[in-house]
């Protein structure tokens, strides 16, 4: 057609229907019968016809799109996590509109009032940085769940992991297997809430209740290499690692190596998310799953609650489950393959 795009008349005249038949049927309404959508859909197919997705949002009272905010896409567990949302939302026939963010408050912000001035239905925010005062406001503007924070307003659903039960877990594993001494590699919580505090607030109970001086490194991958080096300086073997993360604990890995220490024979290393990475042969890491499957699942199913009326909030905490392999599998004084 030249070029142009075929509109909703031309559509209707080519099945033998009218404009407003089309539109019923661009918007998939039951009202319409067999024999009328079967003709407007071969007509659409000829013209090469596409409803505007937008047109049609603004027209309706729900518009089917949820805004996904997250940051740290460097991290393995984020990207996994979202994919998993990407499919519950489209097995809801909900759109996902996802926008990766700095670890930033204004990057946020912007994001999100982009995302309310194209009237999505709800947002979902991962690891958000903001306070919670500004997602007070936010959730009481749109449904809004919150994933993998364990604080947040009553205006906002929450769905995480346990992360201090997570932290004791991998901390006894280390325990166990005879590491000394325990050290934790956390992170800077940029807020109330953030997983980071609850992990290391797991690792110290573990040390404190087994007698042992706790030893806190708060790390960026930028820095690791210098943190470890002092370590093993210190320490030579035998110590354990206890990472906030997999992505932490698998570049605490690659500096063991360069200073000639394996994981499980010479050292121990945990991590925490059960990424995929981490199962992969040659790396072997022990981790937490923090109930990465379900949590998508819930993500998306508080979101639909939420649609369908649901105004109280819910905070869904996700059991973490350990996940022993073999750089937690030896006594950590060398003498092990």
């Amino acid at each position: 057609m030249n070029g142009r795009q075929p509109t909703q008349v031309e559509v209707a005249r080519m099945a033998g229907v009218s404009r407003q038949t089309v539109s019923l049927v661009s918007r998939n309404d039951p009202r319409v019968s067999p024999a009328s959508r079967a003709a407007v859909e071969a007509a659409m197919k000829t013209l090469g016809y596409r409803p505007n997705v937008a047109a049609r949002a603004l027209a309706a009272r729900r518009t089917g799109f949820i805004g996904i905010a997250i940051s740290g896409l460097v991290n393995r567990f984020n990207g996994e996590l979202l994919e998993m949302i990407r499919r519950h939302c489209e097995a809801e026939g909900l759109l996902p509109f996802i926008v990766p963010v700095d670890q930033d408050p204004a990057d946020e912000r912007l994001v999100i009032d982009r995302f309310l001035q194209m009237n999505v239905d709800a947002l979902i925010l991962v690891s958000p940085q903001l306070g919670g005062e500004e997602l007070e406001r936010v959730g009481r503007r749109v449904p809004t769940v919150v994933v993998t924070r364990n604080a947040g307003p009553g205006s906002v659903d929450l769905v995480h992991t346990d992360d201090a039960l997570g932290a004791r877990l991998v901390t006894e594993r280390l325990l166990e297997e005879g590491y000394r001494p325990l050290i934790c590699l956390g992170v800077e919580g940029p807020v109330s809430g953030d997983s980071a505090g609850d992990r290391v607030r797991g690792y110290r109970q573990v040390c404190e209740g087994a007698g042992i001086e706790p030893r806190v490194e708060m790390v960026w991958l930028d820095d690791l290499g210098p943190v470890i080096a002092r370590i093993v300086e210190q320490y030579g073997r035998g110590f354990g690692l206890c990472c906030h993360n997999d992505l932490i604990a698998l570049a605490a890995v690659g500096q063991l190596a360069a200073q000639h220490l394996r994981p499980g024979r010479d050292v121990g290393v945990t991590g925490f998310d059960n990424t995929v990475v981490s199962g992969l042969p040659g790396v072997s890491l022990t981790t937490v799953d923090p109930s990465t499957a379900t949590m998508a699942g819930r993500v998306v199913a508080l979101v639909v609650e939420r649609l369908a009326g649901r105004t109280d909030p819910v905070d869904v905490v996700l059991p973490p489950q350990l996940v022993v392999r073999t750089s937690t599998c030896g006594r950590g004084d060398g003498t092990n393959p």
